[in-house]
């Protein structure tokens, strides 16, 4: 019904598949966003069990808005083999899924070879968008299905999309799986800001090649004014859900160093190419990953640096 094991990625975000390896093409939502901290770094705290619970309605959301196709019935017997897990599953922390079947036949009135999947794709709700595509076979039978990501329905909506499953039956019809993943991330706690700083060390990258990763540092010492503006973009990043990736290069770095130089926490800021996401570290301690989904950090950093981060200018410009 779809293209078998077909890799559209645009970015090298691992992706789980029964039977073959995929990986999603963008996840536009992937890294998108909670609840912003202001420059005053004072962001809301919210609780581990109100994050499961409201990733769990957000989930349940997802799966009702995913449409069905005409004379489907709900599937009540156990799922065929080849449709017992889902078929893609994105490579991030934090997931959750939830699922339907149904028993389902050809929509009337569609003479593609598709059907299923035609009637799906020209019904999707507003906005959603092909990720990917893919197939399975194996002792356990034949599947095919496909991927669709959704817009971010609020702040704190990390990945939302649909994934559709079938799977042909004896008698002629099939059995279609839907399921609905999601991230929820909650706002950033208190007391992650970056202080005011005195200074910082900004360093971008003349190369930024995949296995070669980043060379030629470019690095450029800070005033007070602009040291500043890259800690409020800093500290105006939300947290980031936890995309693992097989390659990340650095895209650049920004050490901020507190008045007087002498003493006071470092902070180590870096950027890679997965996802937007961000590093922070002071001292020896890691903080949450922030998301720069937006892009937001990254064009003040283009705007700062001079042509001879080539590496990391090009890889700016593809935010």
């Amino acid at each position: 019904m779809l293209a078998r094991c077909m890799d559209v990625r645009t970015r090298r975000i691992a992706t789980a598949v029964v039977g073959c390896a995929l990986a999603l093409a963008t996840l536009p939502a992937v890294l998108g966003g909670s609840g912003q901290a202001g420059a005053s770094g004072s962001p809301t705290v919210a609780t581990a069990a109100g994050t499961a619970s409201s990733a769990s309605q957000l989930a349940e959301k997802v799966l009702a808005s995913a449409p069905i196709p005409p004379g489907a019935r709900p599937w009540t017997a156990a799922p065929p083999a080849a449709l017992t897990h889902p078929m893609l599953s994105a490579g991030i922390s934090g997931l959750i899924d939830v699922d339907k079947l149904y028993a389902v036949g050809e929509p009337a009135g569609l003479s593609d070879t598709d059907p299923l999947d035609s009637w799906v794709l020209a019904h999707r709700p507003a906005g959603a968008m092909i990720e990917s595509t893919g197939s399975t076979s194996g002792p356990e039978g034949d599947a095919t299905g496909f991927a669709l990501s959704l817009p971010p329905a609020g702040p704190n909506d990390a990945l939302a999309q649909l994934l559709y499953a079938t799977t042909a039956t004896t008698g002629g019809d099939f059995v279609l799986r839907i399921d609905a993943q999601v991230v929820w991330v909650p706002d950033r706690a208190g007391g992650e800001a970056i202080p005011p700083p005195g200074g910082a060390e900004l360093t971008g990258f003349a190369t930024i090649w995949g296995p070669f990763g980043s060379s030629g540092p470019v690095s450029l010492q800070l005033g007070e004014v602009d040291s500043a503006r890259l800690a409020d973009a800093v500290n105006a990043l939300p947290l980031a859900a936890q995309v693992f990736c097989m390659e990340d290069d650095v895209v650049f770095t920004i050490t901020f160093r507190p008045l007087p130089f002498t003493s006071g926490a470092i902070y180590l800021v870096a950027e890679g190419t997965c996802g937007g996401m961000v590093d922070v570290s002071v001292g020896s301690t890691q903080l949450p990953v922030l998301s720069d989904q937006g892009c937001a950090l990254r064009n003040l950093v283009a705007g700062l640096l001079p042509a001879r981060a080539a590496g990391t200018l090009g890889a700016i410009e593809y935010c």
